[in-house]
């Protein structure tokens, strides 16, 4: 566009009052309300109309418009919201924006590359823990971005503190220090455990959609002296290789620490991962009230290993954790114990308990060393050496799949042992008419010192048996007890018990659950519902 007469632009300066018409390239600078116009022209030349049109500075009315936010509802415009008491409330877009705060607000980068540390403790220091800690409206939750964000010490979280990123494997969190987890827990006065406590212990702390990532051998989250922490859908994930499996006491994805003022309680865990770590949960300090929720583990030496330190008198660790659930969770590609309930000759008694396993399946890769289904250096998949501890309908692949791989050779190692009760789930079972000799309803993994409570119900030819058969085994030796009822005339079924020696060695017997029955009819078959209670 060619320039035409140059010398008609003209600068003309004076209050908003006073402002002319301008002519058309005219600029006009408002003084008092630091605005810059320019006249339009004519509508002759071109332009749309007379007048002036303002160019937007920090001053124009324009600019204020452009930074101020109004809730407008789903619909926008077309279907008004009121969002004041007599008129709409209108907020500037820095406050609309302060209402949630980034990491990368505070300088870090999520590049996997750069030291974030100091940015994200900054971040978090500011949020939760400067002069202001008292205030809730300080207590903006901290956004994470999708990114990988490189540390090199523990970052401490404070009270009140709540971490959002974008999912696991997308707002990764990666410490590559020599011996600190990812995270652990401070008051509000910056102490962290082992030091006392003098201000709001760490509480109401909630992270989720986060990874919590280490390089070295060394922890994930440290929860020290803590209550209601909460964990949404994150990931914990080590460094712990399948290919030279070993324990190490260091690598675990969670721990707590207590003290006698301050034990830890009420931390839950919902749809979380735990992975690569030679103990994906490790807990000897007291501590109540833990859930681990529709959560996966995998890839470790030891799943959850319960109590191993706690020695009866030691500050923090007289007692050990108590009232620690795990339900409908998976468990796989775990060399030792999925759980571990551990207790020396000092703590019996007294030690942790009150550990339950509930609606978990336990893959065929859990307790066998890595060696695969039907290692003869196979271990219990839940052990509980101290009191108040139960499985209750956990699925054990190990056990089911072993008669379909060719490994009946071997006595199976228990699902539990130790001291503990497991209630298995209800099986049906198709029995075969004029069954003269014993035949296998279900294989038990023996150990010593086995009792079992089967309760049954039996259908045949219009009638029905209801009973309890109890059985005794101490490895050797085998006695059972079949207290039933008919419901009109005999059924003719007699149900067994055995020991199978499918190893030849001296005790850990497989104890074979059996049937007999009498030629009622070409027709007659019976089908048996039961349940089974294992006294470890």
């Amino acid at each position: 566009m060619p320039i035409v007469q140059i010398s008609r632009i003209q600068h003309r300066r004076g209050k908003r009052s006073d402002l002319p018409q301008l002519a058309a390239g005219e600029l006009g600078w408002v003084i008092d309300e630091q605005r810059l116009f320019i006249g339009n022209g004519t509508v002759s030349d071109g332009a749309p109309a007379v007048g002036n049109t303002e160019i937007v500075t920090s001053g124009s009315s324009a600019f204020s418009s452009a930074l101020s936010y109004t809730y407008k509802g789903y619909l926008g415009d077309s279907t008004p919201v009121q969002t004041g008491a007599s008129g709409d409330m209108t907020r500037t877009l820095q406050q609309r924006l302060d209402d949630f705060a980034s990491v990368k607000q505070f300088d870090a980068k999520g590049d996997n590359s750069t030291n974030d540390t100091a940015a994200i403790q900054r971040a978090i220091d500011e949020l939760y823990s400067d002069t202001d800690q008292d205030d809730t409206r300080s207590r903006r939750t901290l956004y994470f971005p999708a990114g990988v964000y490189k540390i090199t010490a523990a970052l401490t979280i404070p009270p009140f503190a709540h971490l959002v990123g974008e999912g696991p494997d997308k707002s990764v969190i990666s410490n590559s220090g020599a011996t600190n987890p990812v995270i652990v827990t401070e008051d509000d006065d910056g102490k962290t455990f082992p030091d006392s406590f003098t201000g709001t212990v760490p509480k109401q702390i909630f992270f989720e959609g986060l990874t919590f990532k280490t390089s070295v051998a060394y922890g994930g989250v440290s929860i020290d002296n803590a209550n209601k922490v909460y964990f949404n859908n994150c990931k914990f994930q080590g460094s712990y290789a399948t290919s030279s499996p070993a324990d190490a006491s260091t690598s675990k994805g969670v721990t707590v620490r207590s003290t006698l003022v301050n034990p830890v309680t009420k931390i839950y865990f919902n749809r979380c991962e735990f992975t690569k770590f030679a103990r994906l949960v490790d807990i000897s300090y007291d501590a109540t009230t833990i859930r681990f929720n529709d959560c996966d583990f995998n890839t470790a030496y030891y799943g959850a290993i319960l109590g191993e330190t706690a020695d009866g008198s030691t500050a923090g660790l007289t007692v050990g954790p108590r009232d620690v659930q795990f339900t409908g969770s998976s468990w796989s590609s775990i060399s030792q114990q999925a759980i571990y309930v551990k207790s020396s000759s000092s703590t019996t008694g007294i030690s942790t308990r009150n550990i339950i396993s509930y609606g978990n399946f336990y893959g065929k890769d859990v307790g066998n060393n890595f060696e695969g289904v039907g290692s003869i250096r196979e271990v219990p998949v839940l052990q509980f050496d101290n009191d108040e501890c139960t499985s209750v309908m956990d699925f054990f692949e190990r056990t089911d799949l072993r008669a379909s791989d060719g490994s009946t050779e071997l006595n199976a190692a228990a699902e539990l042992q130790g001291i503990g009760i497991q209630t298995k789930p209800i099986k049906t079972y198709t029995m075969i008419n004029n069954q003269s000799t014993a035949a296998t309803i279900q294989e038990f993994p023996g150990l010593n010192g086995k009792g079992f409570s089967i309760r049954y119900k039996i259908q045949r030819n219009g009638d029905t048996r209801t009973g309890e058969m109890i059985i005794s085994s101490d490895g050797t030796n085998i006695a059972y007890d079949d207290n039933s009822v008919d419901s009109d005339a005999d059924i003719g079924v007699d149900l067994i018990a055995a020991l199978d020696n499918k190893d030849s060695t001296a005790g850990n017997e497989t104890i074979k659950f059996q049937y007999q029955t009498t030629n009622v009819s070409a027709t007659a078959t019976a089908i048996i519902n039961y349940q089974v209670t294992i006294l470890a």
